[in-house]
């Protein structure tokens, strides 16, 4: 059965991925907004290296949507390593902490191509250095991932049947006429 809330099931197949390689060696994983405010930032920048996933947006892949929407669903990845010594440890990393470029690498060989039955595949559309506001002198390097998949939202395979619950819970109307191709276009009345 397809997913019913495809972008729950996104992150939680995002974040079960990272764990594989990230989070077993003492990295931190936090469910953030994007875009990430600075307070937000200071909260969960505690303790480092750490990852931050936020949700970025969900657009439309064709104007002509129908019952099924079927969009993109871009999140981003922030990466913060830090360094106490030079700025070039904290890129590239040492014995004594990870350095950006080799999780940024990471994280980019985990994702890129990761598909997800029911779900899709997931890609790295752009990757870039980050700065938060103030912390300049903290010793840290701090990177963006954005991350992208198209999804589906609604009756991928017909098994709405097998969920009238979570119908009801949408609408009070069928939401298509029994003479009607579940893919087929709406016709709006106007008054």
């Amino acid at each position: 059965m397809p997913e019913l809330d495809p972008v729950s099931a996104a992150f939680a197949a995002v974040e079960a991925r990272l764990r594989t390689f990230f989070l077993p060696k003492n990295w931190d994983l936090h469910i953030v907004g994007d875009p990430m405010g600075i307070d937000e930032f200071k909260s969960i920048v505690r303790r480092t290296p750490l990852l931050a996933l936020g949700w970025r947006q969900l657009n439309p892949s064709d104007q002509k949507v129908g019952r099924r929407f079927q969009g993109n669903l871009g999140l981003r990845l922030t990466i913060v390593v830090k360094h106490p010594q030079t700025a070039a440890k904290r890129f590239m990393g040492d014995a004594a902490g990870p350095g950006l470029f080799p999780a940024m690498s990471g994280a980019i060989a985990l994702l890129n191509g990761f598909t997800k039955p029911d779900l899709g595949t997931f890609s790295i559309t752009a990757c870039a250095q980050a700065y938060a506001e103030g912390y300049s002198d903290a010793n840290m390097a701090i990177a963006t991932l954005d991350i992208a998949s198209t999804i589906n939202v609604g009756d991928v395979t017909g098994d709405f049947a097998a969920a009238p619950d979570f119908l009801r819970l949408l609408s009070s109307f069928e939401p298509w006429a029994e003479d009607q191709e579940r893919d087929e276009l709406l016709t709006v009345r106007t008054p």
